[in-house]
């Protein structure tokens, strides 16, 4: 089963890349129930918050952030996920970039059924819905009609119209996933511990953009494949590798990771007062020559990782470097919601 996982992760990846039309995320797996709502509650434990910030081509002269934030609920599940149960998700976006503040805000929710095959292997399927609202400022540009001799000098009228005009619309996404993960879910060497594999369709209803009042055009459908795996080296590490391939009109993104994590400290076995410390260090990819360093650190429920895009190909001499972080807490000893 282990040759045959390595081959749909590496046969996702073996594709040619370019600029998607979204904004994206280097550390994706952070992500994923935005990604594919099938995966909404798809952990181990019963809520969850996950917060992420990027900021985009430092030392480029403006600012380019996204932020993500996720509220993830299940309802109806039992601690072995051994019945039927329902995953809910409350979610934000914010993307703005540049001198004109062109910004991308979003917020919506995410339910995710999911149905037990086995003990170790279940299948989701999900659907998402969100309320986007774009807007630009132009008045705090510049351009070369108002050079007055010297330099340029905003009191000088442009003749530029700032008729960017603010809009908002619905959206809409789906998604399957098949999943696996070991029962006890305990690393025993030579074993693997989790496979998850799915795809997702985003923006089904192709709402209509329009980036002045005289265009109209429609957002293309963005579709997603995904796989990630999680080996036992010893009882006491990890390797992990993820792969996420997107595709929107022309455009393709390619995204791999490989992670190294290891055991800092055991949870008790008897009692709750100790929890487990885990290490994690790796790096992401993109095919256009972009690596992606990453460390994080498991302490009880709370996870925080930071990642640094380092550029090494050609597109280094446009493309700054972005860093970004990450922190989520789980609810994993038990639900907010019931009484133990």
């Amino acid at each position: 089963m282990l040759k045959f996982i390595f081959f749909i992760l590496f046969s996702q990846i073996l594709v040619l890349e370019s600029y998607s039309q979204d904004f994206h995320l280097s550390q994706i797996d952070k992500t994923i129930a935005m990604i594919n709502p099938a995966l909404t509650a798809n952990y181990d434990g019963w809520e969850k918050l996950s917060f992420q910030h990027r900021n985009q081509w430092i030392g480029s002269g403006t600012q380019f952030t996204t932020s993500y934030g996720m509220a993830e609920f299940s309802i109806g599940r039992n601690k072995l996920m051994t019945k039927p149960f329902i995953g809910l998700g409350l979610f934000f976006t914010d993307d703005v970039g540049g001198d004109s503040k062109m910004s991308l805000k979003s917020s919506g929710l995410t339910l995710s059924g999911n149905l037990p095959l086995t003990k170790s292997n279940w299948l989701s399927a999900g659907i998402q819905a969100s309320y986007t609202n774009r807007s630009a400022d132009f008045s705090n540009l510049l351009f070369y009609s108002q050079w007055n001799g010297t330099q340029l000098d905003p009191s000088v009228n442009s003749g530029e119209l700032n008729d960017y005009a603010a809009y908002s619309y619905l959206d809409a996404g789906a998604g399957l996933s098949y999943n696996y993960k070991s029962r006890p879910n305990i690393p025993v060497a030579g074993e693997i511990l989790d496979f998850q594999i799915g795809v997702s369709f985003m923006h089904l209803n192709r709402p209509n953009i329009r980036f002045t009042s005289f265009i109209d055009d429609n957002l293309y459908i963005k579709t997603c494949f995904h796989s990630n795996v999680k080996y036992a080296l010893t009882d006491r590490t990890i390797l992990e590798f993820s792969a996420a391939q997107f595709f929107q009109g022309k455009h393709s993104e390619s995204n791999i990771g490989l992670f190294y994590k290891t055991v800092l400290r055991e949870s008790s076995r008897y009692t709750n007062l100790k929890n487990v410390k885990y290490f994690t260090l790796g790096s992401y990819a993109r095919f256009t020559g972009v690596l992606t360093p990453f460390c994080a650190i498991d302490i009880a429920s709370f996870k925080l990782g930071f990642s640094y895009d380092v550029e090494v190909g050609k597109i280094s001499r446009a493309y700054r470097q972005s860093a970004e972080v990450s922190l989520s807490y789980l609810f994993s000893k038990k639900s907010i919601f019931k009484r133990q």
